[in-house]
């Protein structure tokens, strides 16, 4: 799977987006603004401007892939509620949709290639947190061709490696008792193998090295590893100070580790940003840290 917002934020940046006539702002202004209030967690005004870029080009697949990260996200990182799941799958469905449709009138474009990537490979991960093993290696598979392609076109893009990094772990996630679909379709791969190649993303110059981050983050607090999953929840916090976020998985992170001064210190900056979206995260952060101050005075 392929992590593309900050790949397709690069590409954004770079087109000539002078914003001269701001009563009429482009399609890749529009872009340029939707994915800058998205990584800031500004969720309500991403989402006036998704809608925004619907209208001016209605088949044009990026706006709903950035629309599908808000529940996506959000269903990883806040709730795992099966309503965000169906909303990330029906609105990325529309994205698979027209991603396709231009494919074939473009074989290629490598930019669609990897956003469709990417689709299959997040709808991977949320029909295997529902449980949804089968959808989840239709998906996983269908992905992991897509990224073949990009790995025959370079092996070392950080892109690709994020993806291949993704569909090792999926595959290697995958409960023994249903193994037997990973078999059937041929496909191996094991958890370490997914970190190893995801680390590598990680390490790189290239505008995904975020988003690899992000996955490593979750994807070694879901496995229990803490002590490597707050290295990157560090960088995160770093590199976007007001994402409200990852400083909410931080502080959860630290909880886990016992840091409870450091788990404290991040809910309180979860509950000083305003955040119009997820407010569910200011209470969220109120009850842990009154949990961990009842858990302090227990324990001095």
């Amino acid at each position: 799977m392929t992590f593309i917002i900050s790949f397709l934020l690069t590409i954004t940046l770079s087109t000539d987006s002078t914003f001269s006539d701001r009563s009429t702002p482009s399609y890749e202004d529009l872009l340029e603004e939707g994915v800058t209030a998205f990584y800031e967690t500004r969720w309500d005004d991403a989402t006036d401007l998704f809608d925004r870029m619907k209208e001016k080009s209605p088949e044009d697949p990026r706006a709903y892939f950035f629309e599908s990260m808000i529940p996506f996200w959000e269903y990883f990182f806040v709730h795992q509620k099966e309503e965000l799941a169906n909303d990330f799958l029906n609105i990325s469905e529309s994205a698979v949709n027209f991603s396709e449709k231009k494919l074939q009138e473009n074989p290629g474009d490598t930019t669609l290639v990897l956003m469709l990537s990417g689709l299959h490979g997040y709808r991977s991960l949320v029909a295997a947190g529902e449980k949804e093993y089968r959808t989840a290696m239709q998906s996983g598979v269908t992905g992991f061709k897509y990224t073949r392609r990009l790995l025959s076109l370079d092996s070392t893009r950080p892109d690709a490696q994020i993806g291949r990094g993704m569909f090792y772990y999926m595959v290697g996630s995958v409960p023994r008792e249903v193994r037997w679909l990973t078999n059937m379709v041929g496909v191996r791969g094991d958890i370490e193998m997914g970190f190893e190649e995801i680390k590598k993303a990680a390490k790189s110059e290239s505008a995904v090295s975020n988003d690899a981050k992000m996955m490593l983050m979750y994807l070694y607090d879901k496995e229990e590893r803490y002590n490597e999953a707050i290295i990157y929840a560090d960088q995160l916090t770093e590199k976007f100070p007001d994402n409200v976020i990852f400083h909410y998985k931080k502080g959860q992170i630290y909880q886990k580790k016992g840091n409870i001064d450091e788990a404290i210190e991040s809910f309180s900056r979860v509950i000083s940003l305003d955040n119009s979206y997820l407010t569910d995260l200011k209470q969220l952060s109120r009850d842990h840290i009154e949990k961990l101050n009842n858990i302090s005075l227990l324990t001095n």
